[in-house]
């Protein structure tokens, strides 16, 4: 079976799981490959929920943990570009990238708060370059493509989060479009989703309701071409990516909420929905006791 037709079979089977054992799942998927450049392909191609570590090189700032900055056993935090656990020979982005990958980080730290608060939410850039040659071109850095992945989760419990996962390709046919000022940007967002409504009002004389979850995925893709300032290309990039970022979830926050939320709240009320014309068994029993005490006053009335 070729490298493919593995991973494709793979991916299938995840997608027919519960969301929530997608990090199970995918363990125990990886484990029946042999080939461990296919297993990590595998682990590159499916997102699950991101973990969150603490730099100790940064006053213990948290950073997301993902495919995307792990090397081995260990992950790169982006505010003080080491390896936790050490690692001496990973791999770090260029010069100009890490410059680039700071900037982004602060910028996109305020973007996390503004709009997932401060007290739950985390997030991190990683950036890196696309080829060896882009490293080395030194007379043409600013103007060379890279990629990258913009994170974010918000947390509030194990059963109640949500993960972002932005992965950027900057600079396609960069060379043409560099000289008209132009840049490409081709964006790929996961959200990852669930939801536990709190079931603590129920009555106590009934065994307690089966909690009801809603968690997922919902991938996008879009290709963007915006003006670049040759002049200042770290700063139109950080600004180009931002608001295409925005774009993007803001879109796919009103489809998740307007579509699937909602269509599945319509689901469930027309499911618990009483039919018309049938009665409860509390409307049942009061209808037997008002005929018995009609009963009743109507015997005493013949009496008399």
């Amino acid at each position: 079976m070729s490298s493919s037709t593995t991973i494709k079979s793979c991916i299938d089977i995840l997608r027919r799981t519960d969301p929530r054992d997608t990090e199970k799942n995918l363990t125990g998927l990886a484990k029946l490959i042999s080939n461990e450049d296919i297993a990590d392909e595998l682990y590159q191609r499916v997102d699950t929920p991101l973990k969150v570590g603490e730099d100790s090189d940064a006053d213990g700032r948290k950073f997301l943990l993902c495919e995307h900055n792990r090397d081995g056993d260990s992950h790169r935090s982006p505010w003080s570009n080491t390896y936790s656990p050490p690692l001496d020979d990973g791999f770090r982005p260029s010069e100009r990238l890490r410059s680039l990958e700071l900037h982004a980080n602060e910028v996109f730290d305020i973007y996390r708060e503004l709009y997932y608060g401060k007290a739950t939410s985390v997030s991190s850039v990683y950036l890196w370059d696309k080829g060896e040659e882009e490293t080395t071109n030194k007379g043409n850095e600013g103007k060379e493509g890279f990629a990258g992945c913009f994170l974010i989760q918000n947390r509030i419990d194990d059963e109640n989060y949500w993960n972002s996962i932005h992965v950027i390709d900057v600079g396609g046919q960069q060379q043409q479009q560099q000289q008209q000022g132009k840049c490409q940007y081709k964006l790929t967002t996961t959200l990852l989703l669930s939801i536990t409504p709190s079931s603590d009002e129920y009555d106590m004389l009934l065994p307690p309701p089966k909690s009801t979850n809603i968690s997922g995925s919902l991938i996008r893709h879009n290709v963007r071409e915006c003006s670049v300032d040759n002049n200042n290309s770290e700063s139109s990039h950080i600004i180009n990516i931002g608001k295409f970022i925005e774009d993007m979830e803001s879109e796919m926050r009103s489809e998740m909420d307007s579509l699937y939320i909602q269509k599945t709240k319509t689901a469930v009320e027309t499911i618990r929905k009483e039919c018309p014309g049938e009665k409860s068994q509390g409307q049942e029993h009061t209808k037997v006791l008002n005929e018995a005490v009609l009963a009743m006053a109507m015997n005493k009335k013949a009496n008399i």
